[in-house]
This record gives C-alpha cells, structure tokens and sequence, in this order.
C-alpha cells in the first residue's frame, strides 16, 4: 500500500511537459502574439504584407520545452512579389524579399529584429532561426543565391542572417551559420509549400515537401546553445521582413508537438505497470 501511494502522489505531482497544438487555418488564433506588421488576413497568418520595409513576427504565448525533442509542421506560401533585383547576381529573376523564418529563441514574446535583409530575426540573441531566405543579398552575405534555407544562430549573441564571417558596423562576428542549402522549388511564386521540423536532441532537421528525406540537417544541442539550462524553455513562432523588394509571407497552417522527459515518461510507466499488478492482486 505505501508504494502504491508513493508512485501516485509521485505521479500527481510529475509535470508532464508535453506539449501540443494546431492552427489549421487562422481565423482565430488565440495565443498567438503578433508584432509590428504580422497579422490574420484572410485566414491567413500573414507575417508581412507586399509592401516596402516591413518586418513582422508571431510568438506561441506560452514558453516550450525544445531541449526534450520536438516536430513542427507549417504549409506556407509566399506571394505578391515585387520591387527591384538584386543587380549583382547575373541572370537573377526573383525581385521579392526577403523571406522568412520559424524562430526558436529564450527572450519573449515581443522580440523582433531588423526588417529586409534581416528577416526579422537579425539582432535576436539566445535565437535559433531557420530561414526561408528569397533575396539574394549583396556579396558579403556569401549566399548562394535568392532561394535557400539555413539554420542561423550565434547561441547567446545576437543572431543574424550572413552566412560566413565578417566585420560589419557593429564590430567583428563569427559565421553564423550551421547549416545551409539552396532548393529546387521556387519558394515564392505563389505555390503553397509544407515544411517540417525535427529536432531530437543533438540533430536538427528540415523538411520541405519530401517529408521521406531532410533537405538540411545539423548537429546542434538546443539546451546549450540557446542557455536553456535549469529547466529554462523557449518561444518558437515566425518572423519576416521585406525591404525595397517585397512579397506576402503567409503561414497557411501550423502545428507543434514536443516530447515529455524520458523521466516522466518513466514515471508514468512504473505507475501504469504498479497499478496493473495491484488490480491483478485484487482479483487473485
């Protein structure tokens, strides 16, 4: 009996970090604070609108647990492109900008960082962000082109969005970036895309349409990285920005789920396991 009612105050008391919710559309979204130029349009999450030198964000109201593991899942779609082209990159056609990003940061819930080339998270410290990048930035950026994704992160520095090192106005930083790739699909002519998110602690994935195989993977350690340490947990959501191009940046839908603590989840077990075992003594 002593155990029986050990395992179960345990077990009362045991927080069961799992969390989970979907926005299939965003008619509504409750819990969801917007920033700047981000709003629900249309039933749309629309981080920024087609116009010039907007920047947006959207933050899930409540910290998460990332360190346990977690998987997002996002169709998005980016739309309305205009203003002028990246003139240094030869042959380029794309004149929308500048993309967006899903942000995982331990700051709060009104961050937001510098519009154009900045996607919105530029200057967040304690971020990770993984970008959806459509403009081709002048050279010293070192980016492939006007259509690639990456994982960017300085752990608690600022975050930002070159991917290599340099020397800018503000002083000497190191190459942000963890991983990179440029993608097949035009990621903003109009399509809807679906995207995911994987993260098992120590590996970091993306995918983009092909749910089978990642388009881009890192090892990272979110706790870390982002200073998580004693029990700490972090805001995800989007950011945005357009500059003297722009485009709608959309979130169609969106969900999120994370992984409870394998200690919890052991607890749980050990309880249904107790239980099942003294109902059997009952019945004997």
């Amino acid at each position: 009996m002593l155990l029986r009612l050990t395992l179960l105050s345990a077990l009362a008391v045991a927080p069961l970090s799992a969390v989970s919710f979907t926005f299939a559309d965003f008619s509504s979204a409750p819990g969801i604070n917007l920033i700047s130029n981000a709003s629900l349009t249309s039933n749309l999450l629309r981080l920024t609108p087609a116009l010039e030198n907007q920047n947006g964000a959207a933050w899930f109201n409540s910290a998460v647990d990332v360190q346990s593991g977690f998987t997002s899942e996002f169709s998005f779609r980016i739309s309305d492109r205009g203003g002028y082209k990246p003139d240094w990159e030869p042959g380029v056609n794309n004149d929308g900008a500048d993309g967006f990003a899903f942000v995982i940061q331990a700051q709060g819930v009104s961050e937001l960082g510098l519009y154009a080339s900045g996607i919105g998270y530029y200057g967040i410290p304690n971020s990770l962000a993984i970008e959806f990048d459509t403009w081709a930035n002048k050279p010293s950026y070192c980016e492939p082109n006007g259509n690639h994704v990456a994982f960017q992160s300085l752990g608690a520095l600022a975050n930002r969005p070159e991917h290599c090192a340099g020397t800018e106005f503000d002083g000497t930083f190191t190459n942000p970036t963890l991983a990179i790739a440029t993608v097949g699909p035009d990621l903003s002519n109009g399509t809807t895309y679906n995207a995911r998110i994987v993260y098992n602690p120590g590996l970091l994935q993306l995918y983009l349409t092909d749910f089978s195989t990642p388009i881009l993977s890192a090892n990272v350690d979110l706790g870390t990285l982002l200073n998580l340490q004693g029990g700490r947990n972090a805001f995800i959501g989007f950011t945005s920005s357009t500059g003297g191009a722009w485009e709608n940046h959309d979130i169609v839908n969106w969900q999120f789920t994370n992984v409870p603590e394998p200690g919890t989840l052991a607890l749980i077990g050990i309880g249904l396991v107790c239980g099942g075992l003294l109902r059997r003594r009952r019945t004997a």
